[in-house]
C-alpha cells in the first residue's frame, strides 16, 4: 500500500468512526488546559487531513488529523464552523470520540441517547428536517466551508 493509499484509508477509518458518533446526533465538550469548558451540539465532522508520524524505521507511530466540525445552526455563519488542528484521536467505544489538539484542548464527542433525552432527540430531528427542506442551500454552504477549511488546514498550500 502506498503512503497516499494509507493516508486515504486512515481518513476513511476516522471519518466512519466520527459518522457513527454523530448518526443519532452528538454533543461535544471542549476542555481548555487552563480550566473551563464549552459544549456544542454537533452537526458533523469532516476529516480534512490525516498526517502520519513515522519512527526512525519508517513505521507509522502516530496519526494526527485536521478536522472541521460544524455546529447545529451553522447556516447562520462561519462562527459555527471550527477547525481542530494537528489532533490525536481515540475512540474509547463506538459512541464516543476523544480528540486533543495542538494547543492541549481536549474534545469529547458523544452520541446522544434519544431514549434518555427526548429534548436532544427533538433538537436533532428538527435540525435535520430543516437541513432537508433547505438541501440546495446547504449543498452550496457545505462546499464553501469545505474549500475554505481545507485551505486553512493546508496552511494556504495549493
Amino acid at each position: 500500500m502506498s503512503m497516499k493509499e494509507a493516508i486515504q484509508a486512515e481518513k476513511a477509518r476516522l471519518q466512519a468512526a466520527l459518522d457513527a458518533v454523530t448518526a443519532p446526533g452528538a454533543t461535544m465538550s471542549i476542555f481548555f488546559p487552563e480550566g473551563g469548558s464549552h459544549r456544542f451540539e454537533v452537526d458533523s465532522f469532516t476529516v480534512l487531513r490525516a498526517m502520519p508520524q513515522v519512527d526512525a524505521a519508517g513505521n507509522v507511530a502516530l496519526w494526527r488529523y485536521d478536522l472541521m466540525f460544524k455546529e447545529v445552526g451553522y447556516d447562520q455563519g462561519m462562527q459555527y464552523v471550527h477547525l481542530i488542528s494537528d489532533a490525536t484521536a481515540e475512540q474509547p467505544h463506538g459512541q464516543s470520540i476523544m480528540l486533543e489538539d495542538e494547543h492541549g484542548n481536549s474534545y469529547v464527542a458523544n452520541a446522544i441517547e434519544p431514549d434518555i433525552d427526548p429534548l436532544e432527540r427533538k433538537l436533532f430531528a428538527d435540525w435535520r428536517a430543516y437541513r432537508k427542506v433547505h438541501a440546495m442551500m446547504f449543498e452550496r454552504i457545505d462546499g464553501q466551508f469545505l474549500d475554505e477549511y481545507t485551505r486553512m488546514a493546508e496552511g494556504g498550500v495549493g
